[in-house]
């Protein structure tokens, strides 16, 4: 596998044989997995663990994100697969801005996670008080 930070190889349609390697596939395992476990939380909030750690408003909004960001990403591994390349959604570039907006999401759902569970203790306080 070349340099995945070389800019020739971020903006270079793979040949047939170089679609499946093992980026790839460890790509549409996580991004596929991604989608399938936020589909899930998004139609249960209330399973357990995150059920009862957060709001299942907060729930609802993560999985509601990740689903958009899973999904995106998982259409340009298609389109790498199909080798159809319309406007260059082809070219490794997308996949990997695809995995940036993963980790940036992560950050995000963090974030948002741990002021929701602030939210919740404070609120279950002034309810016992």
């Amino acid at each position: 596998m070349p340099n995945p930070f070389d800019w020739d190889y971020l903006t270079t349609t793979p040949a047939s044989g170089d679609v499946l390697d093992a980026f790839t596939i460890l790509y549409v395992v996580i991004f596929l997995g991604g989608f399938v476990a936020a589909a899930y939380l998004n139609s249960r909030p209330w399973s357990k663990p995150f059920g009862t750690m957060f709001r299942r408003k907060a729930v609802r909004k993560a999985s509601g994100v990740a689903m958009w960001v899973f999904g995106v990403g998982f259409f340009f591994f298609l389109i790498r697969l199909l080798q159809i390349n319309p406007i260059s959604f082809g070219n490794p570039i997308w996949m990997w801005l695809s995995v940036l907006a993963v980790i940036v999401m992560i950050g995000w759902i963090a974030f948002s996670w741990s002021s929701a569970r602030k939210a919740a203790a404070t609120e279950a306080a002034a309810r016992t008080a």
